[in-house]
């Protein structure tokens, strides 16, 4: 996806000698800092040439940065804008690869910011879902897959309300069955289960019949196999 952002950004780096070319990851490691670091460049300035260059890479590590960036300045407007782009970016017919990743991994895994950056790309948009566009729908099953290591109690009334969306339900079991399988997810069994009922899949959906057999078994986590202890 390229915007005019990305365009400003084109003309920034052609400015100052730099390339995008080569390796995503390398180039972003050269180009990030060069942008963190001109003193010509205001806060929202060097934000949005951060997410320009976020359009032309699609690079993880550009993820990276921004997210020190904006937890650093501690500055509503620039979080405002980043999570607006980060918005976009995951309503496209092909969400980015290197966004989902960075969330899964770095903002969901981060107990100090996942609630709100779960509320950012989904949690806060629930009352829209029953009459959703498309984009919002292709975010809420991006955010759902990969929202295993999002907290039970965050995510439960988010997934309770997805399922009540057709389109949604295969999105939901998906954040289920990877909540079990990812080393950091988080799940209740008994209410999870009862999630499973309520989606009403083809019972010969694939990894449906492990997950329940599994869950019944008492495992909350694929790699915590110990039954959960009593409640």
């Amino acid at each position: 996806m390229e915007t005019a952002r990305s365009e400003r950004t084109r003309q920034w780096l052609a400015a100052h000698d730099l390339t995008t070319e080569g390796d995503p990851d390398d180039a972003a490691r050269a180009i990030m800092p060069e942008i963190r670091n001109d003193a010509e460049l205001g806060p929202a300035d060097r934000l949005e040439l951060g997410l320009g260059l976020l359009e032309l890479l699609d690079a993880y590590w550009v993820t990276v940065e921004l997210r020190w960036f904006v937890n650093a300045a501690n500055d509503d407007a620039l979080w405002a804008t980043h999570w607006q782009a980060i918005r976009d970016h995951l309503e496209q017919p092909v969400p980015s690869e290197a966004i989902l990743y960075s969330l899964w991994v770095d903002w969901f895994e981060d107990i100090t910011t996942v609630e709100r950056a779960f509320a950012e790309v989904l949690a806060n948009d629930v009352p829209r879902l029953p009459e959703a566009d498309d984009g919002l729908l292709r975010r809420a099953a991006a955010v759902l897959k990969v929202s295993g290591p999002v907290p039970w109690t965050l995510k439960h009334p988010v997934y309770i309300a997805a399922q009540e969306v057709p389109r949604l339900r295969p999105a939901v079991f998906n954040g289920v069955l990877y909540s079990y399988h990812d080393v950091y997810g988080l799940l209740e069994i008994a209410p999870a289960l009862e999630l499973l009922d309520r989606l009403d899949l083809p019972e010969d959906t694939e990894h449906l019949a492990e997950l329940r057999a599994e869950l019944n078994e008492g495992h909350a986590n694929r790699h915590h196999r110990d039954p959960a202890p009593p409640q």
